[in-house]
């Protein structure tokens, strides 16, 4: 289709266009053609062109109209300007994408489909009559579209989406002053538009609905005229990301509806606000409002659906209700908010099942519980005061039962902390000795050498590597055995006394014994641990002193399951870092256990 205007229009003098008419072909410049006919009769000329716009375009130039080719721009131009025409020209099928059609000062009220007039790149049809121009005409390659002083009074939104400007869609001009366009909120979407492209003509069109004074729609809102039942200004601040309700406009006569939904509204504005107190439908759903204490006097609906407001106090249900008396229409929608549902407030459930005028109220829930505010009789907000007492003397007696055990396991509970390294910072106990250099010294007889093997592969080679101090290993040989047993007692955090048969009657055992008992005495910092095996029956053979210790204090069993969980807890917690305050140490020297 490219090449076929080239080769039509190909007749040129030194690089000018040829134009045709309906009638006899023509140059764009009388002084060229009559250059030209020196070289051509005119009457070949004619006959050739004829020819040629006849086989490539099959129709010839609509009357009244000039038509060229421009070959630099690979353009070709229709001129039907100030022809007095009513209808729109016939064009040629196959008529070039890229061409233009100027019908401007026509008296042309109508557009008439056909494949050329869905081939044009730009269409101009500045003052005429044109009263429609639906989607299904608009080129859809064309890039400007000059519709100034028509008879338009909306375009629909498949146009008005059309022509929008998108990034990375292709830029397309419509101009569209100087037409009467409506303010009727059925064009509400064109009237957007409108306002972005042509401001004046936005408030030329709102100046023509007569109901409020010019200038005083809300720059991010859209104002139109409602006349779907009676008429009214409809506000609509959608979506607007606003943070509060800003001034409206006043209206002349009638009702005003104001949509704020979508917004970030965190509380109503005062009733001096100017066009506030006049608004008679006012929607405010899917904002951030969490009380509602001042509305307009004669409000009909109220849409606060999906806030966070939780109450509506007294006065505002007494309000309520007077406007219901003032207008049967009045209309409530309550969804979507955390509504309280308590004894106290028990009068607020009372005006929801009451209340005539509350739309969806099996939409409506108790904040926290989910229950459905409709279906909950005052008993559930309410119960007996047998109920109540019998339900706190519960929780007391739960909250007892809770302490007792956390008491009664305390330790098992400690020990499994410490265990696993779950809550460090509560299981595990201070150290308040950093320098000693064992970490226990382990007191037996060498008739049970055998039973160290486990304590060393247990404590020192286990998971905390505890250092051991036993006479096999640490003891200098020469040294006299009470000084040994004296030294290692003060080097060491803590004493294990493995309490055997054997241990009872050894001399040197009692005398172990008797000096980690009085060191424990002296260095509160210094523990005690009695592992007592279980062939131990009594303590008769021990002398008063040390069989009072084991009478009044607590040890560990050797046949206890959990053994050796309780030995690793009663050991140094070298984890724990924090020094200690001097004033405040006091430890027991009895064993936990």
């Amino acid at each position: 289709m490219d090449r076929q205007p080239k080769i039509l229009f190909a007749l040129k003098i030194d690089g000018k266009d040829l134009k045709q008419t309906a009638n006899p072909w023509i140059y764009c410049d009388d002084n060229i053609t009559m250059e030209f006919q020196h070289n051509m009769s005119l009457q070949a000329l004619l006959a050739s062109s004829a020819q040629l716009l006849h086989y490539n375009l099959n129709a010839p130039c609509s009357d009244g109209c000039s038509c060229c080719f421009n070959r630099s721009t690979d353009y070709f131009a229709i001129n039907c300007t100030h022809s007095d025409m009513q209808l729109y020209p016939d064009l040629p099928h196959s008529l070039p994408y890229n061409a233009t059609l100027h019908l401007d000062k026509n008296r042309i009220a109508s557009i008439k489909p056909s494949l050329g007039h869905a081939s044009l790149r730009k269409l101009y049809l500045f003052e005429n009559q044109i009263v429609d121009f639906p989607f299904h005409l608009i080129p859809k390659n064309i890039t400007h579209l000059d519709l100034r002083k028509n008879k338009l009074e909306a375009l629909d939104d498949q146009v008005v989406d059309f022509f929008r400007d998108r990034e990375g869609s292709t830029k397309r001009k419509i101009e569209l002053s100087g037409n009467p366009w409506t303010c009727d909120c059925r064009a509400k979407s064109f009237l957007s538009f409108l306002r972005q492209k042509e401001p004046l003509e936005y408030i030329a069109a709102l100046d023509r609905c007569n109901i409020f004074p010019s200038g005083t729609c809300p720059e991010a809102c859209i104002c139109c005229l409602d006349n779907s039942t009676v008429p009214s200004l409809l506000i609509d601040c959608k979506s607007k990301g606003l943070k509060a309700i800003p001034l409206l406009p006043t209206l002349i006569s009638g009702e005003s509806t104001l949509h704020f939904e979508g917004n970030f509204l965190e509380s109503l504005p005062s009733n001096s606000l100017p066009g506030y107190a006049k608004l008679a439908h006012l929607y405010l759903a899917n904002n951030r409002l969490t009380e509602i204490d001042q509305l307009p006097e004669n409000i009909i609906t109220l849409d606060i659906r999906n806030n966070s407001i939780s109450l509506l106090n007294k006065q505002m249900r007494d309000f309520f209700d007077k406007r219901l008396a003032a207008n049967s229409q009045l209309k409530l929608l309550l969804s979507g908010n955390p509504w309280t549902c308590t004894c106290e407030e028990k009068d607020f459930l009372f005006f929801v099942r009451s209340s005539k005028y509350i739309e969806n109220l099996n939409d409506i829930y108790c904040g926290g519980t989910g229950k459905v505010l409709n279906l909950m009789d005052e008993s559930d907000l309410c119960p007996s005061g047998l109920v109540h007492y019998m339900t706190v003397a519960i929780s007391f007696m739960i909250i007892i039962s809770t302490i007792n055990l956390i008491v009664y396991f305390k330790q098992p509970l400690l020990i499994w902390f410490y265990e696993h390294n779950v809550c460090m910072s509560l299981a595990a106990q201070r150290e308040f000795e950093k320098q000693k250099k064992f970490d226990a010294f382990l007191s037996f007889t060498h008739k049970d050498e055998e039973l160290i093997e486990e304590f060393v592969e247990r404590l020192e080679n286990g998971a905390y590597k505890f250092r051991l101090c036993f006479y096999l290993r640490d003891w200098l040989v020469g040294v006299p055995i009470p000084e040994c047993i004296s030294q290692s007692v003060k080097d060491s955090k803590r004493v294990i006394i493995l309490m055997t048969n054997h241990f009872l009657k050894s001399t040197w055992g009692r005398l172990e014994f008797r000096l980690a008992l009085h060191a424990t005495s002296q260095d509160r910092c210094k523990r005690l641990i009695v592992v007592l095996y279980p062939e131990v029956e009594n303590f008769d053979d021990l002398d008063s002193e040390l069989r009072s210790y084991m009478v009044l204090n607590t040890y560990l069993k050797r046949d206890d399951p959990n053994f050796w969980n309780k030995l690793v807890y009663s050991m140094p917690h070298i984890n724990v870092q924090q020094e200690p305050d001097p004033e405040a140490i006091e430890l027991s020297v009895i064993n936990p256990f």
